[in-house]
């Protein structure tokens, strides 16, 4: 009787085993199916990706579940709703870790960066697609690699640094010319061109971006391509074209739900209209954009359109209108605050488990620039240096004048473009034989070596005299109408009766007394 039972139970077990290897099977083509539509269909991808989790959950398949929650996360960031779209995501990275699922621990990252890229949170965005890049080399992952490389170009094309863009778009493609078969790439690049105005340029990668996109599935990207094309053709004074196109733009937008996507090119198609003088549908759209952005709760956007409603109500001299506007600019922009500080708080930036993360990268996110640990361990070498030929070494501390003044009212974006625009010029200033880094905020450090006070304040002069020179506007500054920046200099050779620091703080006091001094100024340290 129990050698029959024992026979009875291992039958069950072997018909439980072959239904659970046969509903994982039909998990799996589910998966490849929603592959296949991801990017076409929101709605009908989102529903299967639910109907194959649950199936997940009854055979018992934890593999299948962390794979569809990340699916589901992808498609909820995809329609704008974040804040589902992060937490099915981060969700999955914990089973996706337990299982070695490499591939799709590198995808989680960089589907969290492009949520942080689509809030203009660019630093948190640059260090989630630099984990995709660290995973994706590490495991030899050529075509997450290349998407990750793309969308750090993507940055920097926000940032209006189209050189690094065009930089990372080119190294995106080099590691996978799969890549640029899905026209993503061609995508890019021909918005860079529009930026350049190289409109031809623009208008020959289109349809090659359109051709390719269509045979790949891509038909979420449809939208920008068309907006490109209406952007193309309004600066060439075809304005037919332009509203033909904005019109087709918005329509794909929203037949597939891409949210964020449509309240951009409702705030170009405004811009469109206003200039056309067709004022009363500029402020329908325009209005439709804010309802969007509300309903989406995406306060970067919502302070965007507020300006624009300011702006505008402005020109026609209503000043209830553009009073209301203004107060609900600052609304957002509080909200916004308290958004970052939120995600601060929380520590929503996951940390790979691995030594090489943890030691955290030496690039500054928002400028790409050594940052402050890659300062102390270049100073650190370049003092043992100095100290052992007994050479003369100098630092130059600057800082940005007024810098909180200008993201108060310019917005942080324009703050992250100025600061990238700062950082481009110091560097290219300072040259391969001097070092530069941020060094926190508005302030920057830089190592000169083998240079004495004297020379190192005639630098840090020419510096602050090209600053000037750029002419960022900067009206709520409170010395000039243009961006300026303080010096703070301090030279030594290091010997045994003095520590790295002391130069350091030699370099901080002489900024202290040239801010307090008056700003945009040089000043040096003298013991």
């Amino acid at each position: 009787m129990m050698q029959k039972e024992e026979e009875e139970t291992k039958c069950a077990g072997r018909l439980i085993t072959m239904i659970n290897e046969s509903a994982r099977k039909q998990i799996d083509d589910m998966i490849e199916d929603i592959e296949k539509i991801i990017y076409a269909d929101n709605k009908t991808a989102l529903e299967k990706a639910q109907y194959a989790y649950k199936l997940s959950k009854e055979a018992d398949y934890p593999q299948g579940e962390a794979i569809l929650q990340l699916k589901m996360g992808f498609i909820y960031s995809n329609i704008s709703e974040y804040t589902k779209g992060i937490d099915y995501i981060m969700a999955s990275i914990p089973m996706l870790e337990a299982y070695n699922l490499n591939y799709h621990i590198c995808s989680a990252f960089i589907m969290l960066g492009n949520v942080f890229l689509e809030l203009a949170n660019y630093e948190t965005a640059f260090d989630y697609y630099n984990k995709s890049v660290y995973i994706a080399r590490k495991h030899q992952l050529s075509g997450r690699l290349s998407i990750a490389y793309n969308n750090i170009g993507e940055i920097y094309k926000n940032l209006s640094n189209y050189e690094k863009a065009i930089y990372y778009y080119e190294k995106g493609l080099s590691v996978d010319q799969l890549m640029a078969c899905k026209g993503i790439a061609h995508l890019n690049l021909a918005e860079i061109n529009y930026s350049r105005a190289n409109y031809d340029e623009a208008l020959r990668l289109l349809p090659i971006a359109l051709e390719l996109l269509t045979k790949y599935n891509y038909e979420i990207h449809f939208c920008e391509i068309y907006k490109i094309y209406a952007l193309v053709y309004w600066k060439l004074k075809d304005y037919e074209k332009a509203e033909r196109y904005f019109l087709e733009a918005i329509n794909i937008a929203n037949e597939k739900s891409v949210y964020f996507n449509k309240i951009n090119i409702l705030i170009q198609y405004h811009q469109f209209l206003e200039e056309q003088e067709q004022n009363e549908r500029a402020v329908t759209v325009l209005t439709d954009a804010y309802s969007l952005s509300i309903a989406n709760n995406i306060n970067e956007k919502s302070l965007e359109i507020c300006f624009h409603f300011t702006q505008m109500y402005e020109k026609v001299n209503d000043k209830d209108s553009a009073l209301k506007y203004y107060k609900l600019y600052i609304y957002h922009n509080q909200e916004q605050l308290k958004e970052r500080n939120k995600q601060i708080k929380e520590g929503i930036s996951l940390r790979v488990r691995t030594d090489e993360i943890k030691l955290q990268s030496e690039i500054d996110a928002l400028t790409g620039i050594p940052n402050r640990r890659k300062f102390l361990q270049y100073y650190s070498k370049q003092w043992s240096n100095s100290k052992l030929q007994g050479y003369s070494m100098a630092l130059i501390m600057m800082d940005i004048d007024f810098f909180k003044e200008y993201n108060d009212n310019y917005g942080h974006i324009e703050g992250d473009k100025y600061l990238n625009r700062i950082a481009t010029l110091l560097t290219e200033r300072l040259g391969n034989q001097n070092f530069l880094s941020r060094y926190g905020g508005d302030e920057f450090i830089a190592v000169i070596p083998n240079t004495d006070l004297r020379s190192a304040v005639e630098v840090a002069e020419s510096l602050r005299q090209a600053v000037m020179a750029e002419k960022i506007e900067h009206k709520h500054s409170e010395i000039s109408e243009y961006v300026t920046m303080t010096c703070g200099v301090a030279a030594i050779v290091p010997n045994d009766e003095k520590d790295a620091d002391s130069l350091v703080k030699q370099a901080d006091d002489a900024l202290y007394e040239a801010k307090k001094n008056g700003r945009n100024r040089v000043m040096s340290y003298c013991e």
